[in-house]
């Protein structure tokens, strides 16, 4: 892996790919399912809708948890990223739980958000932005899928 300075700060290359505005694309992703309501946010809730239908998710975006002591956090967290690794759901981990809450316009903090795959009908009459950013995000998540430490993603401010 090469670190390489660009216009925009630092960018990761491996394997031909450049990771420049991966922050930028997960804030997209977010986003977009917010707005296409292809959106659950929140541990309890992303562990309820993956044991219903996980082929339904393609996204799994994790922050460090505020409180890890909190009625086994850290456990669920594991178990979670266990479980999208082996329905091949993208764990993308991210800076901090309260930009992810603020993004995905949750009003408590919250540690993960999942996102719904776009239905087979809408993924043919998409712009080609929605598919580029989504691309940029399933590309960074394969790099890393087989290291046991995702890099974490810095979510941009607003």
């Amino acid at each position: 892996m090469v670190l390489k300075a660009t216009d925009g700060g630092m960018a990761v290359e491996s394997n031909g790919f450049h990771t420049v505005g991966v922050g930028s694309s997960a804030r997209k992703a977010l986003l977009s399912a917010l707005e296409d309501k292809r959106l659950v946010v929140g541990l309890s809730s992303a562990i309820r809708s993956l044991s219903a239908d996980p082929d339904q998710y393609l996204f799994c975006f994790l922050a460090p948890a505020e409180d890890h002591g909190a009625c086994g956090g850290h456990m669920h967290e594991v178990l979670l990223e266990a479980f999208c690794l082996e329905h091949d759901i993208h764990i993308i981990r991210v800076d901090s739980a309260s930009k992810l809450s603020r993004l995905v316009q949750s009003p408590v903090v919250a540690s993960c958000a999942l996102v719904r795959k776009f239905p087979l009908k809408v993924i043919r009459r998409m712009n080609s932005a929605t598919r580029r950013y989504e691309s940029v995000l399933m590309e960074y998540s394969a790099l890393y899928w087989d290291k046991p430490h995702k890099p974490v993603v810095k979510l941009p401010e607003k």
